[in-house]
């Protein structure tokens, strides 16, 4: 499985997503702009990785199709309305 990692360019908050556009990751902020990193396919994890420590990350990304992580990400108040309450699930 192929996933994608984006970063805001103007913070240090990082998504990944399952869609290779980015379009399916909210923004965090009015001003938020999601830019490309890196593909990332979870079958050829690099050792010590193994696709098995991260289960719960990988299904939650079929389940919503991204995962925000970082610095705003981690302030309710800075997400948008209802996700907050996915995200702290």
């Amino acid at each position: 499985m192929l996933i994608y990692l984006f970063r805001d360019k103007a913070t240090d908050n990082l998504a990944l997503t399952i869609d290779v556009t980015g379009q399916n990751i909210p923004p965090i902020t009015s001003s938020t702009d999601w830019l490309f990193v890196e593909a990332v396919d979870t079958v050829r994890f690099s050792p010590p990785w193994d696709p098995i420590d991260f289960q719960c990350l990988l299904r939650r990304l079929r389940v919503d199709g991204f995962y925000l992580f970082g610095a705003d990400v981690k302030d309710p108040k800075n997400l948008p309305a209802g996700l907050a309450r996915r995200l702290l699930q």
